[in-house]
């Protein structure tokens, strides 16, 4: 019976889709929005697939370039003893990090002390705050504040004084307080000097021009070729619903209630979808994401992103007294998958292969369909790079090397025998050194969860995801959020995320309504008010975007 429902389920909504207007073109102007709404250019079924009639409408795909005033011999500098103190920052006059200037430093031993210094810029610009402060700690984590705002993060790790510079700072002209905030704390600021950034190099959004799967389809070319044309331009907003309710989510209610506008991307979890979860524990709710991942490209133009929170095989659940609905967890399951991989454990292996051609009969609905889908298999797998042994996630606790074989065989099942050939491959495993490889990926993305309020970029994160491609020709997108980024402190400074997908529940929703205590309420204003920043209503017709968008504009 439920199989039934499923497919008439499916039948329902392949059948709507093929009568229903889609949301239209739509056009980011650099001085405006201006969004309009047209009819998609292909309302057809799976089985008739008529001529597609290419275009880019009205979008603007001109570069952004943060304008600065700023001249270049300006330079402000402060000693750090001569600053405000906060909290338990405290001077201290002890030469074991060196020689310092002035009359002492100042100490940042615990998260929220902080020195301030107060500044008068000339004009609205980027700047760089370079710092001349020693760490106790390797990857020390702190803050640059304006105004009591924490607005960029920096990285320090050398125990003798050293510069480091917090780079591409976009500060308002006039009256400021400036900060350095402790987040993880341990430092030693000696001075502080402000100079103007150098311009963003725009080349470095310049990426491969086709998908790893040399056949996919025209669908997964055109949002590829769309992400790759926005690509350093724009930032596309995500929002992951709650319970896999799609657009009818408190999240995305939320969010369309206060700011007028609707996140482009929709996320979904085919957890419920699995062998372990749906057959054997009986999960229900699965059978929806197909429906909502149609239904959201289909009939709203909108992206749809998938991620999978795979429960180990029912066998291997229930252990150390946690419930089998935590089986995807590292501390939940007994599974090991490098035995299943080397060949160790055969029945653990056998299960996986199960699951594997199971998830890909589940996902066969949206290829047929052509439904493109932003994958991201096997998420989080390495944990968090700054420590070892931090996998949380039962694909990842077994290391590097049997992931990568289970990555790789997904892929080649997927893709080769199953010809999923509408899934982008969204690579999230969270340290360079898992990198499947060019041929494997066409996106690579990080999870960021900074503190509550902090809107600064994750530039470290982002850094840290150019070094996986041998030849840096990826597209960097923030795949999973908390906090919120400053999108204009982002752009300034280079951070230029493809997309970012906020997590459900408390990361966006408390008691059903919309929360600030990640993201300030002023900031999810700016955020989707933001001239780099695309929602539902702005993105174009995707159906019709062209996939050599090169030639296109060539031939105009």
């Amino acid at each position: 019976m439920k199989k039934i429902k499923r497919i008439f389920a499916l039948t329902l909504a392949l059948t709507m889709s093929a009568g229903m207007i889609g949301c239209g073109n739509s056009t980011k102007e650099e001085n405006g929005k201006n969004d309009t709404k047209s009819k998609s250019a292909d309302d057809s079924t799976a089985e008739e697939k008529p001529a597609v009639t290419e275009t880019t409408g009205d979008f603007d795909l001109s570069e952004f370039t943060a304008a600065s005033d700023v001249s270049e011999d300006l330079s402000l500098e402060f000693e750090a003893e001569k600053g405000t103190l906060l909290n338990e920052a405290m001077i201290m006059d002890k030469a074991f990090a060196g020689e310092f200037s002035g009359d002492g430093y100042v100490a940042l031993y615990e998260k929220d002390d902080e020195v301030t210094f107060d500044i008068e810029l000339p004009a609205k610009g980027s700047y760089n705050v370079i710092l001349r402060l020693a760490s106790d700690n390797v990857n020390s984590e702190n803050l640059i504040t304006s105004d009591g705002n924490a607005i960029k993060k920096f990285t320090s790790g050398d125990p003798k004084f050293a510069e480091v510079t917090a780079e591409n700072v976009l500060l308002e002209g006039g009256s400021h307080t400036l900060g350095v905030r402790a987040e993880t704390g341990h430092i030693y600021v000696d001075t502080l000097k402000i100079v103007p950034a150098d311009p963003v190099d725009l080349t470095q959004y310049e990426v491969t021009d086709t998908l790893c799967n040399p056949n996919a389809s025209d669908n997964a070319k055109r949002l590829y070729s769309f992400l790759r044309a926005v690509y350093g331009k724009y930032t596309i907003s995500g929002q992951y619903s709650g319970d896999n309710m799609g657009y009818e989510s408190r999240e995305f209610i939320e969010i369309n209630k206060r700011t007028g506008k609707t996140p482009a991307i929709l996320g979904l979890d085919v957890m419920n979808l699995g062998i372990s979860t749906k057959v054997d524990h009986k999960a229900g709710g699965g059978d929806m994401v197909p429906i909502q991942a149609m239904d959201w490209y289909n009939n709203h133009n909108g992206i749809v992103t998938l991620c999978w929170h795979w429960h180990a095989p029912s066998q291997y659940l229930e252990v150390n007294g946690q419930p089998w609905w935590r089986g995807f967890y590292t501390d939940s399951t007994n599974f090991d998958l490098g035995k299943a991989m080397s060949g160790e454990d055969k029945e653990g292996y056998d299960a996986i292969v199960a699951e594997l051609d199971n998830m890909a009969e589940q996902l066969k609905p949206l290829a047929e369909a052509d439904i493109p889908i932003l994958w991201r298999p096997l998420h989080e797998a390495a944990g968090d790079p700054r420590y070892p042994n931090n996998a949380w996630f039962w694909w990842g606790a077994s290391g590097r090397e049997p992931y990568l074989e289970l990555y790789k065989l997904m892929y080649d099942k997927f893709v080769n025998e199953y010809h999923l050939d509408n899934l982008i491959w969204v690579w999230n495993a969270q340290n360079q050194s898992w990198y499947p490889g060019d041929e494997y990926v066409d996106i690579v993305g990080y999870d960021c969860y900074p503190a509550e309020r902090d809107s600064s970029s994750q530039k470290y994160y982002y850094d840290l995801l150019k070094e996986c491609s041998p030849t840096g020709s990826k597209i960097i997108a923030e795949t999973e959020n908390g906090a919120m980024f400053d999108p204009d402190a982002a752009f300034n400074e280079g951070t230029r995320w493809a997309y970012f997908s906020t997590w459900n529940g408390e990361f966006a929703i408390k008691d059903s309504q919309l929360s600030d205590r990640y993201t300030t309420f002023e900031m999810w204003d700016k955020i989707y008010a933001g001239e780099r920043v695309l929602t539902l209503e702005e993105l174009p017709d995707l159906k019709s975007w062209p996939i050599d968008l090169e030639a296109y504009l060539a031939a105009k």
